[in-house]
């Protein structure tokens, strides 16, 4: 039997290579932490020549883009050359696990293929410490010759040179250096614009943990980028490229977001949390650790309120939903894609979806979990991430860090605390404007502080409930507590400004008990005050001497106002009886002065005087109105019109038949009023006018109608004004020859009445009714309907009804009877 084995086609470069990673940041990411695992303080990012006005496909071809990444780490030597990096998937790092006082970042020895991802052409320059300066140039195209099924990986050879520290500086024209290695990638696979550069620096910027949590010294990233510094200088500061990056984002959020921190101890005995809001420690609890798989892990979770979200964008430049949401770390470095915008690799959107508005979404929290301690080894129960970069397996540790059901993992344990202490604790920091409007104020304002923040409920208030439920939110069994401890002084800055709240309200009651004469509604109010100053006080968490005196204060005051509620109660008992024999005594006056109310008239109880100066007005009236109807036939005959005129004259004849009405209804009672504007009912008015109309004119043989069914309209009116409308309109009926006049009052709306005003006369002309401009034309002045008119009364009609904000129109004829129908609506 033939014994065979597998080979290594060259094509196995490009699925290691360029084709497993396929993120070109991720890529210089995994360069990145090579560089962090040889030690070095820096990684460079240089980028040259990248500006281009190749088209894509002749870029795709060949160009003269660069990326460089240098580092000052310990460098290679050429048995680490040969025998490591050039031995695929081999790495030190699994057996090594730390160096240079450092938990190592990388693990499968495959990140050197990053290279490959990002362009065609490598040359490695590197020299370790008292040994020669090496250079190693590898083409990535001689590995993709597709057809070629004969060539082994091993089939193509490198050039590896050893050579003085001049012709470095000379071909790269970057300085000298003792100790490190230079990755220099031309020929890029990509085009590499100052968008495209941002993007590298943002996931950078989440890339590197911001707490710097190395045992040695701190690991700068530096990103240079020359050809892009002039069109760096008009943009703000968060869109530069060039300097050094860092993730400042989550310290400079811990004074001004609601945020929680667990810390699960390096032996994996114990987890220590503390919560945080505002500034102020709320309460730091440790507990048994119940995960066994877990150790030296921290989680931090910041909720963002409306304002804290603002503060992020002014801060960053982006908003905190298009950072991401919870990040995972691992020996330091962030592993992808676990916290971008849009991965819920936690499922609490959709947790959130499912259940309650109590929860908390990615759009309200963000924050990181850092793993330390890592043993990245794949024969190791441990976390483990995967091969290509785009996460962690899914195994037993995985599973206690994020399980989000019941009994819930190590993640949601923490969060779900801070869950609590957002819904019932603060509630939501709810703020009584939109957040667009909060973003833009602070946005806008350059003096924008912390002082400026609205909410719907003030600090007291807010602080006291916290304090009041922090058993709720830490929802543990005292067997599981090892210590807890809440913030004394915030318990006693509560207690003093509760005190300073409660005197306040105590002397404010005595003061307005002293110096008013008070209502025994206004005492109550006062009483129910104290009871609410009591409730504070009794529902205060943890009780303090202070508090204990303002309870008797308050004791002996609630006693004060009981009594002087009791004496007021009597008084106001004996002055409502008092009154309401008056109103009765009133009551009986206004029944016998009703009698005499309104239209009802009496000319017996008229003085002779009286009764004269009655007659000469209707005399005098009734002259004013034939000399006016004779100056109008004269200008109506003629062969033009003066409109000017005729507005002068027909003034006069509204104020003549005013002047006639006096006369008709000056015997009433109150009959002053009338001449002014009055509050009255104006369905009643035109009732009892009709009702006595036979009375005014003796001789009047018509018959009226009243239509109306508990139609009302009160409201303040002249009813002499309403007197001249009326006689107008059943004049203008006698003249058409009418027998019958219908009035027919309807309420459409509470606030409006509809009169239809009909009769059975001959109706008026067909030219008035051939359109709604005829009918409007019947009102203006000098337009008149019966033979010898003068043009004048409808006019008025509609004159009149205009001081009491009402309209007329002519609906037509035989609408209701045969004669003409007008609609008046008043409101």
């Amino acid at each position: 039997m033939a014994k065979v084995s597998f080979r290594t086609n060259i094509l196995l470069k490009s699925i290691i290579g360029k084709d497993l990673i396929t993120d070109d940041n991720i890529a210089v990411l995994e360069l990145v932490k090579n560089s962090f695992d040889a030690g070095s303080n820096e990684a460079k990012i240089i980028f040259r020549d990248v500006i281009t006005e190749l088209s894509t496909k002749e870029y795709k071809k060949y160009n003269q883009s660069k990326i460089i990444l240098r580092d000052t780490g310990s460098g290679m030597s050429e048995y680490d050359l040969i025998n490591k990096w050039l031995n695929i998937a081999y790495s030190e790092k699994k057996s090594k696990k730390e160096e240079f006082n450092r938990q190592l970042a990388g693990n499968k020895g495959v990140g050197r293929f990053s290279c490959d991802r990002l362009g065609k052409s490598l040359v490695i320059y590197t020299k370790k410490n008292d040994e020669p300066f090496l250079k190693l140039s590898i083409d990535w195209t001689e590995f993709e010759k597709v057809d070629d099924i004969e060539k082994n990986i091993q089939d193509v050879d490198f050039e590896l040179d050893k050579i003085p520290i001049e012709q470095y500086v000379k071909e790269t024209q970057l300085e000298k250096f003792e100790e490190g290695t230079t990755l220099f990638i031309s020929n890029l696979r990509e085009d590499w614009d100052l968008s495209k550069i941002q993007s590298l620096k943002r996931q950078l910027e989440r890339f590197i943990n911001p707490n710097q949590n190395f045992e040695a010294e701190s690991f700068d990233v530096i990103i240079k980028a020359d050809e892009f510094k002039k069109i760096e200088r008009g943009l703000p500061e968060s869109e530069k490229i060039n300097g050094v990056v860092k993730n400042r984002i989550f310290n400079k959020l811990d004074f001004k977001a609601t945020y929680i921190k667990a810390n699960i101890s390096e032996d994996g005995k114990t987890i220590t949390t503390v919560l945080r809001d505002r500034g102020n420690e709320i309460f730091t609890l440790k507990e048994h650790n119940p995960f066994d798989l877990l150790k030296d892990i921290e989680v931090n979770i910041y909720y963002l309120n409306p304002y804290s979200k603002a503060y992020f964008k002014r801060q960053t430049g982006i908003r905190s939903v298009d950072f991401g949401s919870i990040f995972l770390f691992i020996n330091g470095f962030r592993i992808p894609p676990y916290g971008d915008q849009g991965n819920d690799w936690l499922g609490m959107e959709l947790r959130k979806g499912q259940g309650h508005s109590r929860f908390l979404g990615t759009r309200e929290v963000i924050g990181r979990i850092e793993i330390n301690g890592v043993e990245l080894d794949d024969e190791k129960e441990d976390f483990f991430i995967i091969s290509n970069r785009s996460g962690v397996d899914n195994n037993k540790h995985y599973e206690q860090l994020t399980k989000n059901s019941a009994p819930y993992g190590y993640y949601f344990k923490t969060f779900r605390r801070l869950e609590r202490f957002v819904d019932e604790g603060i509630k939501w920091d709810s703020t009584p404007l939109k957040e667009s409007a909060i973003e833009k104020k602070v946005l806008d304002d350059k003096n924008w502080n912390e002082g400026k923040e609205e909410y719907k409920e003030d600090l007291l208030t807010r602080n006291k409930r916290v304090i009041s439920i922090i058993e709720k939110i830490i929802n543990a069994k005292n067997d599981e507590i090892i210590s807890l401890s809440i913030n004394k002084e915030l318990v006693t800055e509560l207690a003093d400004e509760q005190a300073k709240k409660a005197k306040a309200e105590i002397d404010s009651i005595v003061g307005q008990l002293n110096n008013k004469t008070l209502s025994s509604e206004q005492i109550t109010q006062l009483i129910n005050d104290l009871k609410s100053s009591e409730n504070e006080i009794e529902n205060f968490p943890g009780q303090a001497s202070q508090i204990e005196l303002l309870k008797k204060e308050q004791s002996k005051l609630k006693l004060e106002l009981e009594k002087k509620f009791e004496e007021t109660k009597e008084l106001e008992d004996e002055a409502i009886r008092l009154e309401e024999e008056a109103k009765k005594l009133q009551e009986e006056l206004e029944l016998e002065k009703e009698k005499n109310t309104y239209l009802k008239t009496s000319s017996r109880t008229l003085t002779e005087d009286a009764k004269g100066l009655v007659h000469n007005i209707k005399i005098t009236s009734r002259k004013i109105s034939s000399s006016v109807d004779n100056l109008y036939d004269k200008i109506l005959n003629d062969s033009y019109t003066k409109n000017s005129l005729l507005k002068s004259l027909g003034a006069i004849k509204f104020q003549s038949e005013k002047a006639n009405k006096i006369s008709k209804i000056i015997t009433r009672s109150n009959f002053k009023t009338d001449r002014n504007a009055q509050i009255a009912d104006v369905v009643q008015y035109i009732k009892q006018y009709i009702e006595i109309y036979s009375d005014i004119y003796p001789r009047n043989e018509l018959e009226f109608k009243i239509v109306e069914k508990d139609t009302s309209l009160t409201k303040k009116f002249s009813v002499l004004d309403m007197s001249v409308v009326l006689d107008d309109l059943i004049s203008n009926s006698e003249k058409a020859g009418a027998s019958l006049i219908e009035i027919d009052m309807t309420n459409p709306s509470k606030e409006e009445l509809r009169i239809l005003f009909s009769d059975d006369g001959k109706g008026v002309a067909e030219k008035f009714l051939e359109d709604e401009k005829s009918k409007n034309k019947i009102f203006e002045l000098g337009i008149t309907t019966t033979n010898g008119g003068s043009g004048i009364g409808l006019n008025s009609v509609r004159e009149g009804l205009k001081s009491m904000n009402g309209t007329i129109k002519l609906i037509g004829n035989n609408v209701k009877l045969k004669g003409a129908c007008f609609e008046i609506i008043i409101k």
